[in-house]
This record gives C-alpha cells, sequence and structure tokens, in this order.
C-alpha cells in the first residue's frame, strides 16, 4: 500500500470516528500519542461564538454540514485568502499534518479550497494547496483535505496557518475544520 493511500485511510477513519462524538477537545490541548493512530490537535466546528477574529466573513445557522451552522463568506471578483486560523506552538509532528474541512458555493465563477501553511522555527516556510477537491459553481458540502506529501516538510513548526483561497465571485460555505497529525507507514 503506498503511504498516501495509508495516510487518506487513517484520516478518514479518523474523521468518522470524531464526526461520531469522540471527546471534544479544547483547540489549544495537544493529546499524547499512546499509538499510531491519528491525533486530532484542533477542531473548529464553527458557531455564532467561534468565528475566527478578522474574517472577513459572517456566521450562517441556516446552512451547515454539521448541524451547528458555518461560515459563509461573500467573495467579490478578484476572490482572495481567507486565513481562518493561526496555531502556534503545536509541537513536534510525528507523522504528516493534515488540514481538514468542508466547502459548499453557490455561483461561485472560479473556484475555492483550503490552503495550509507551515512555518517552520529555521527554514522558509511551505504550503500546499487542495485544488484536485476544489469547489466551484454551485456545488453541495464537499469534503475537503490537504497535506503535505513529504511528511518531512513540515516536522516542526513554529506556527501553522489554516486559510480558504477563494478565485472569483460568489459564495462559500465553510465548517467543520479539523487539523491531524496523521501517521505515515
Amino acid at each position: 500500500m503506498s503511504p498516501r493511500l495509508a495516510v487518506a485511510g487513517l484520516f478518514l477513519l479518523a474523521l468518522g470516528l470524531s464526526a461520531c462524538g469522540e471527546d471534544e477537545r479544547p483547540a489549544d490541548t495537544i493529546p499524547e500519542r499512546s499509538s499510531q493512530e491519528p491525533i486530532q490537535i484542533a477542531h473548529y466546528p464553527l458557531s455564532a461564538d467561534a468565528v475566527p477574529a478578522g474574517a472577513d466573513a459572517v456566521f450562517d445557522r441556516g446552512v451547515s454540514q454539521d448541524g451547528g451552522g458555518s461560515l459563509r463568506v461573500v467573495a467579490g471578483p478578484q476572490g482572495g485568502r481567507l486565513r481562518l486560523y493561526e496555531l502556534d506552538d503545536v509541537g513536534p509532528i510525528e507523522g504528516t499534518l493534515v488540514f481538514s474541512g468542508f466547502l459548499r458555493s453557490r455561483d461561485l465563477a472560479g473556484s475555492a479550497f483550503l490552503e495550509l501553511w507551515c512555518h517552520p522555527a529555521d527554514g522558509n516556510p511551505a504550503f500546499v494547496r487542495g485544488l484536485p477537491r476544489r469547489v466551484s459553481g454551485t456545488s453541495d458540502w464537499t469534503a475537503q483535505e490537504v497535506f503535505f506529501r513529504e511528511p518531512e516538510t513540515c516536522r516542526e513548526p513554529s506556527s501553522v496557518e489554516l486559510n480558504v483561497v477563494i478565485q472569483g465571485a460568489g459564495i462559500v460555505w465553510i465548517d467543520n475544520l479539523g487539523l491531524w497529525d496523521v501517521p505515515v507507514e
């Protein structure tokens, strides 16, 4: 089995477990790893009280992937990058860093996708974009995930940015975001 398939399979298993109501951890708590299972570093289900500070977006109670509301962004013709969260002190990554979530669009002239930035303590920042799974036009909720193909790219980040990139005018909804440390076999 290829490392990419192993990562995707383990991630989907972890996503399924988290959707079943496994314990909710505060975003600033990094659990200890007891085995080779994915570790959820952060979970952002998005609610009226959890709209990212400074985000050019509004909470939408009426549209949601998980039933709790979502973040709605109305983009102009230029689109843009919406920084959702920046996490400091993530700690060492033992596997590969995976940013997951759900996107939905309406009348989107271009496309929208997740973007993950890793800022190492030493060296240049690296980023990865979820281009293959992007949404465009009018779409239903679409599962998204981005990760570094080479896990060594983001082993000891000093900070991590979780963004959504919107290219073109339209409406995009964002929901149920998570950041995972997934083992690579």
